[in-house]
């Protein structure tokens, strides 16, 4: 900062010798004096007063050399300031005595302390005040030509002079001194504002760095949610994979219940016909009681209903046990979903708070194979009753069969046997209703197993639909969480910058 006050000053000093010679020149080839106010009367200039002025104009000259010389040598010296006040007082001294000790060239004592203010330095006020007091007071005792262009110059006057230039530099110093009060009272306010700034830069810092860690810490928490979730997806998707094989399965055990219950309703048809043929025997035995001959004839009607009947209850015992395998199925699939719906559960218990909800899902899903599975254990034990039963009435069909075979063997001894078969014949009867009402109850539970499973079939794909929803939610939390990781990874970056910024 001094060296580019110094390099200033310098200049305006150089400005002041130029000036100086300037007016010393025109001072010698022009009568300054004309028409300019003087002190006193006019004088003559001999030579020691030429010497005089003339030694006063080299003085700057001199000194501004100095200041030059040491400018260049370290534009910081100690002395470069007093050579510049110095070379500037000086360049007043030869302007005054130049001029002739004209009155407008005083005012170029204003000019040096208003110069000489800008160094804020009072000793060197103090030192140009002190050298216009000599020159004053040398001028007044030995040359007042030279300082006040008259011969003669009053006292008063000079302490005027005197007086004046005392306020103005006091009143510079007093600038000086208020300046340098004011710049330290800045400078220690500075000092406590950086100090403060000091402050909030380190506290600054401080949370730059809990950002960052906080910021590491829950990039790594979002980056196991991610993967959490990813593994809740995967289970999902196997579970929505099995369901989607139950609803397949339970499709194609649908159908075939379908067809059972049509095969049914076809025996069901078959065994009223056959009632109604039973009635029609019944009336033919009556009459055949008379009618002997006509014997063989009704007994072969009798030998044709009974194997429609036994073909009957073949295909009856074909449709149980098609009907027991497809229970079979339900009951494994039933297993299958209670296994899937397990897994589900196992990994719900694993994701922790998120998968509380799954956890519930899994659980309706167990119950409901529970429940599927007891269904087909009911249906079985309906089915293998009616096994038992099919297989009682194909036993008691081909013990019938044998009798007409016998009683066809032996139409000779009919008329002794008659009764018998009559009686044999009123069993058959009684028999079948019965089985017709057996039939009617088989198709009812066909068609309760039918609806059974359709609701099975809805509820595994309402199931299926709630899996997928649950997909979807995965799908979006994961790309929330992505996005929430981005902005925190941006957050990071721009902990590491402001760290970065407020350590430079």
């Amino acid at each position: 900062m001094l060296h580019k006050k110094n390099r200033l000053m310098l200049g305006l000093a150089g400005a002041a010798v130029l000036l100086n010679a300037i007016i010393f020149i025109l001072a010698k080839n022009v009568k300054l004096s004309d028409g300019m106010g003087a002190h006193g009367s006019v004088f003559e200039m001999n030579s020691i007063l030429q010497w005089a002025q003339n030694g006063i104009f080299l003085l700057p000259i001199v000194t501004l050399i100095f200041a030059a010389y040491c400018y260049f040598t370290n534009k910081e010296h100690d002395y470069l300031p007093w050579l510049i006040i110095l070379t500037l007082t000086f360049s007043s001294f030869s302007i005054i005595s130049g001029s002739g000790g004209s009155v407008e060239f005083h005012f170029s004592i204003f000019m040096v302390i208003a110069a000489a203010a800008y160094y804020d330095n009072v000793r060197l006020i103090l030192l140009m005040t002190l050298l216009f007091i000599l020159q004053h007071v040398l001028g007044f005792l030995f040359f007042p030509q030279l300082v006040f262009g008259t011969e003669h110059y009053p006292l008063l006057m000079v302490t005027i002079h005197a007086v004046f230039l005392v306020l103005t530099s006091s009143a510079t110093i007093l600038q000086i001194r208020s300046k340098r009060q004011i710049t330290d009272q800045l400078e220690a306010e500075r000092d406590s504002k950086d100090s403060k700034v000091r402050e909030l830069l380190g506290h600054v810092q401080s949370l730059s760095e809990q950002i960052r860690t906080t910021s590491s810490n829950v990039s790594e928490t979002i980056k196991q949610n991610v993967r959490t979730n990813k593994e809740m997806k995967y289970a999902f998707e196997e579970v929505t994979g099995g369901l989607g094989t139950q609803a397949w399965s339970l499709e194609q055990m649908g159908e075939k219940l379908r067809n059972i219950h049509v095969s049914i309703q076809s025996s069901l048809h078959s065994s009223e016909l056959m009632e109604e043929n039973a009635s029609s025997t019944e009336l033919s035995v009556v009459a055949s009681h008379n009618e002997a001959g006509a014997l063989l004839g009704d007994m072969v009607l009798i030998a044709q209903s009974v194997s429609k009947v036994e073909d009957t209850m073949v295909a009856l015992k074909q449709s149980s046990r098609s009907a027991e395998a497809m229970i079979i199925r339900i009951q494994q699939m039933a297993d299958q979903t209670e296994l899937l719906a397990l897994n589900a559960s196992i990994e719900a218990a694993r994701s922790g708070e998120y998968g509380r909800g799954f956890e519930v899902i899994a659980k309706e899903i167990r119950l409901l194979a529970s429940d599927s599975q007891r269904a087909a254990e009911e249906i079985q034990d309906i089915m293998s009753a009616i096994r038992a039963e099919s297989d009682l009435t194909a036993s008691q069909l081909e013990s019938e069969q044998d009798m007409v075979r016998i009683s066809m063997g032996r139409v000779e001894s009919f008329a002794k046997d008659f009764d018998r078969v009559k009686q044999t014949i009123d069993e058959l009867l009684e028999f079948i209703p019965s089985m017709s009402q057996m039939m009617a109850n088989i198709e009812e539970d066909s068609a309760g197993v039918t609806s059974e499973m359709s609701h099975i079939s809805a509820v595994i794909e309402q199931g299926m639909s709630s899996m997928e929803e649950l997909m979807g939610v995965c799908d979006n939390q994961i790309e929330t969480v992505e996005k929430v990781e981005v902005e925190i990874e941006q957050l990071h970056e721009l902990s590491l910058s402001l760290r970065q910024q407020f350590s430079s």
